[in-house]
């Protein structure tokens, strides 16, 4: 009887081995064919894209795929807000003061731009939750300035933002985790804008419209938008034409935002993705502000047009999708 017993407590225990074994076996097949399969997503996203084709512009496929690699060691699981400023010490105040009572989980930095050459900029200082807020001084007071890929950014995404308008703490949490699913390839955040062709072929600037077959838009502008840091290096290249948008904004003072969203088509052949939060973002903007005045949307449609000769083509392309919180029951 004993006998018998131990016979089957070392078939038992044979059965556990060879099931173990199978077991393994199979866990390390689905482990290497799964890893195989991280490892070649991986291959896919950081294989440099080439700039798609658009009329006459022929921008340095070298050049973009440098700004693309550069960046790969950057987290993309954080974000860096860069703010610019001009002697609006209130607004300023008030924005960073809404953006850090709360605590933001995927926020690295804040950097501020400061464009006042001539005074300084106040001092660094730390949020109460722990989010460095940096001011940086500008050699110039240039647009140019905020898409200025900074070497000391520790994230992939930034965030462009003026020092009037912004998404409050957990919609900007929102639109950051959308850019990361949705809208690394674009210009991604809450200030749509459109260029609209007129009968004779020229471009006219809009802030777009919701009647039926005209409710689309082609711009997101850089007062409230996620960027991939890449984009902001190409930006800044010695590619010549983006020596040349650069050289107009300057000239202008006017249009970087709708120089980054043209480029930023080109390079990708993407529109922009618009990202609504649960309630509308903040704008403070003051009555005294760039945008206000007289001209302004003729000033817009100029560069539009001016654009379109410098970069030889129109790269804008037409969104009517958007991302926003919340469950449709139906």
């Amino acid at each position: 009887m004993q006998s018998r017993d131990r016979n089957r407590a070392a078939l038992f225990a044979l059965a556990i081995t060879f099931t173990a074994g199978i077991v393994l076996t199979l866990y390390r097949l689905a482990s290497e064919r799964h890893l195989d399969r991280i490892s070649n997503f991986m291959v896919a996203v950081s294989k440099p894209s080439s700039i798609s084709r658009c009329g006459t512009f022929r921008g340095s496929n070298e050049i973009w795929e440098e700004s693309q690699l550069k960046y790969l060691r950057l987290p993309d699981d954080k974000f860096t807000i860069a703010m610019q400023t001009f002697r609006r010490p209130m607004e300023l105040n008030n924005t960073l003061q809404a953006l850090l009572r709360e605590n933001i989980p995927s926020l690295s930095e804040v950097v501020v731009i400061w464009n006042d050459v001539e005074t300084v900029p106040p001092s660094n200082f730390e949020s109460p939750h722990g989010v460095t807020v940096r001011f940086r001084q500008s050699n110039e007071n240039s647009l140019n300035q905020k898409l200025w890929p900074d070497p000391e950014y520790q994230t992939q995404a930034i965030f462009l933002s003026d020092d009037d308008i912004y998404y409050e703490p957990q919609d900007l949490e929102f639109a950051f985790q959308s850019w990361r699913k949705f809208g690394k390839r674009r210009m991604t955040g809450g200030f749509a804008r459109c260029a609209v062709q007129e009968p004779g072929g020229r471009w006219k600037y809009s802030f777009c419209s919701t009647e039926q077959g005209h409710n689309m838009y082609n711009m997101i502008l850089s007062g409230l938008a996620f960027v991939h840091i890449s984009y902001l290096d190409y930006y800044s290249s010695h590619d010549a034409v983006l020596q040349s948008i650069r050289a107009y904004v300057d000239e202008h003072f006017n249009c970087e935002d709708v120089a980054m969203n043209y480029m930023v088509s080109l390079l990708t052949g993407e529109g922009p993705l618009l990202v609504k939060g649960r309630v509308p973002f903040v704008n403070l903007a003051p009555a005294n502000g760039i945008s206000t005045r007289p001209g302004h949307l003729e000033a817009r449609s100029k560069c539009l047009n001016d654009f379109v000769d410098l970069f030889g083509c129109m790269p804008l392309m037409n969104e009517t999708a958007r991302v926003e919180p919340g469950v449709i029951i139906s």
